[in-house]
């Protein structure tokens, strides 16, 4: 079961270029450690303003994926949504047409386990284990 809302995913070309621009607009900004996620290729931190997390995700030069999509500059590109059983939550979410892309432990949620999937709208959604 779907139990929140966690974050928007945003790909930057540099995390700290990133978060001071964040900071013009919000001197305030809460923002994470930096994760490096060698496996996924990425380096991710979390900038919270209010209740509402911002996820900059920057690529290694070696994701040649992400970089495509980054020379694109789409800026936000998927959603995190925590859940109660993510292997029963991509299960029902796959036999209602989401196409499964992955699934991996993340340093970013202490280890635990996500995945990542496509909708029919070809929305990226990040599913988060819940503690």
């Amino acid at each position: 079961m779907i139990t929140a809302f966690h974050h928007i995913g945003c790909l930057v070309e540099n995390i700290d270029i990133a978060v001071a621009d964040y900071k013009i607009l919000c001197p305030e900004l809460i923002v994470s450690d930096v994760y490096d996620i060698e496996d996924q290729l990425v380096k991710v931190a979390f900038v919270n303003i209010g209740n509402t997390h911002i996820e900059f995700v920057e690529p290694y030069t070696t994701n040649t994926t992400l970089v495509k999509l980054l020379s694109k500059k789409p800026g936000y590109y998927h959603i995190g949504i925590f859940t109660d059983n993510i292997d029963d939550e991509i299960a029902r979410l796959e036999e209602n047409g989401y196409r499964f892309i992955n699934k991996f432990r993340s340093m970013a949620f202490n280890n635990r386990f996500c995945a990542f999937l496509y909708n029919q709208e070809y929305h990226l959604i990040e599913l988060i284990e819940k503690e």
